[in-house]
């Protein structure tokens, strides 16, 4: 018997992503799927399998994000004594 084909809601909810991701990571080629009449389609079959091949695959160095020191704002003061003006 044939597996009724998923839908990105149902394969997001199965990896724990948003759908968008599966989108995404659908039209790139990185996740198999069909474009059945205007929609995407997945084959549970085919998604076990890409979830063995990316099973545990972390890069093997952490990408590292370097920080930027932060902007310090000047602040300028006003004179205790001067009063902001209206109209001049």
């Amino acid at each position: 018997m044939v597996e009724p084909m998923m839908t990105a809601r149902q394969v997001a909810e199965v990896l724990g992503v948003h759908e968008n991701w599966v989108y995404d990571q659908a039209v790139a080629g990185g996740l198999p799927s069909y474009k059945i009449g205007g929609a995407r389609r997945f084959d549970p079959e085919e998604l076990r399998g890409w979830i063995a091949e990316h099973r545990g695959a972390e890069p093997e160095q952490p990408v590292s994000r370097e920080r930027r020191p932060k902007r310090r704002r000047k602040v300028t003061k006003r004179p205790d004594n001067e009063q902001p003006r209206l109209f001049e």
